[in-house]
């Protein structure tokens, strides 16, 4: 589990070990918060191709189409949650890392999303900063919160993601 950097930078290669460009969704229903988010996942360092979906049907009408290597998500998209995205996505078995913004550090359902599971959760005050370092740690194959997602939180998702495992 990695927590939130500040502004430390994003190294330049994190997003090079891709044999292809880099391909994120961006499910957001605030037309400009996803053109924010576009305009930032485009750019240094990630330079990824970024596709938005307004809602959960768009987005999985997109996903049947095309693939993408990463997904990111506002925790209230309009027609469903994005838990709901989340465990349409695990259903299916698509292998995709998916992080959740939110306006808000609600902790109950910042544990409900990861350990359904989302790989990480961020709530949108972070820096622009600590959001790319935060994707490039998920790429990697690592979970990531924001700051605000408390140590007893932490403590809880890691006792939740042990159960499940130790279940199969």
């Amino acid at each position: 589990m990695q927590e939130e950097a500040g502004s430390r930078a994003l190294p330049e290669s994190s997003a090079r070990r891709f044999s292809h460009c880099l391909r994120v969704l961006v499910v957001e229903s605030q037309t400009l918060v996803a053109a924010v988010l576009c305009g930032l996942l485009a750019g240094p360092p990630l330079f990824a191709v970024v596709e938005t979906a307004m809602d959960g049907d768009m987005a999985m009408a997109r996903l049947d189409e095309a693939t993408f290597d990463l997904i990111v998500c506002e925790f209230s998209v309009l027609s469903w949650s994005a838990i709901e995205l989340v465990r349409r996505l695990v259903q299916l078995g698509l292998d995709v890392p998916i992080v959740l913004l939110a306006s808000t550090a609600d902790e109950p359902l910042m544990l409900d999303a990861l350990t359904c599971g989302a790989t990480g959760f961020f709530t949108k005050d972070c820096t622009p900063e600590a959001f790319l370092d935060g994707l490039s740690s998920v790429l990697r194959g690592h979970y990531t919160v924001s700051k605000k997602l408390k140590p007893g939180i932490v403590a809880r998702l890691i006792t939740a993601k042990k159960a499940t495992t130790s279940r199969r």
